[in-house]
């Protein structure tokens, strides 16, 4: 399998249809063997049932809702690809950023989308306050973990099959996610590569301004956990 395309999801009947079509189109043309995995996060609408509409879809399913952390997680720790991407479901950053992404692994383990970057391409922007908040937490989190990158929290990350043991090790289940499983990554010495991505928001994201209250207090957990010995 030459790669997984993890998929989280939660309510996103409206878009995820699109976007599953669009992954499938782009990999039966670029690989020779390839997976989709969308992974329901608890939904209470139709979302499962319209990924699995989508021809050689699997779809995972759970209830309650758990967070968008443990949906990565465990699409992840299904997938059998040799590489895995995880992207979000509205199709935020598009499957062929890969074009440039694989590339970028022949010298490193992980290649992570950043929207922070002078090439950062972003066609609808957030509105003023959540760029605001998001600008500020990026940060935060920097100085927080010790991290180098200027966008920890994009929904789109490439990763080669020898790094996703980080997952395993994976605790936080919602937004502070994508950072901790940096935090680790880093921690273990794997080669991260940020690069920019072209990006579109949607106005329905899941994202409010409570996230950002939440992602300071998972900051405080990864360091509180890290100190315990807990990775």
């Amino acid at each position: 399998m030459e790669i997984s395309v993890v998929i989280p999801a939660y309510n996103e009947e409206r878009d995820i249809t699109a976007t599953v079509q669009d992954v499938h189109q782009y990999c039966r043309e670029r690989f020779r063997s390839y997976e989709i995995i969308v992974v329901d996060d608890g939904s209470s609408d139709r979302t499962a049932s319209a990924a699995s509409a989508v021809p050689d879809t699997t779809v995972v399913r759970y209830q309650p809702n758990r967070g968008k952390g443990h949906a990565v997680k465990t699409g992840v720790l299904t997938s059998r690809g040799e590489l895995v991407l995880f992207m979000d479901a509205d199709n935020s950053t598009n499957i062929r950023e890969l074009e440039h992404f694989i590339p970028e692994l022949e010298g490193h383990d992980i290649v992570i989308g950043s929207r922070a970057l002078a090439d950062s391409k972003i066609t609808v922007h957030q509105n003023p306050i959540k760029r605001k908040l998001g600008r500020l937490g990026n940060v935060v989190i920097r100085m927080f973990l010790g991290l180098p990158f200027r966008d920890t929290q994009c929904g789109y990350k490439l990763f080669r099959r020898s790094a996703i043991d980080i997952f395993q090790k994976q605790r936080l289940e919602r937004w502070g996610f994508d950072f901790e499983v940096l935090f680790l990554a880093h921690k273990k010495g794997y080669r991260i590569y940020e690069s920019a991505v072209t990006w579109t928001n949607n106005f329905d994201s899941k994202v409010t301004a409570a996230s950002y209250l939440a992602v300071l207090i998972e900051l405080v957990k990864i360091r509180w956990w890290y100190l315990l010995g807990k990775y």
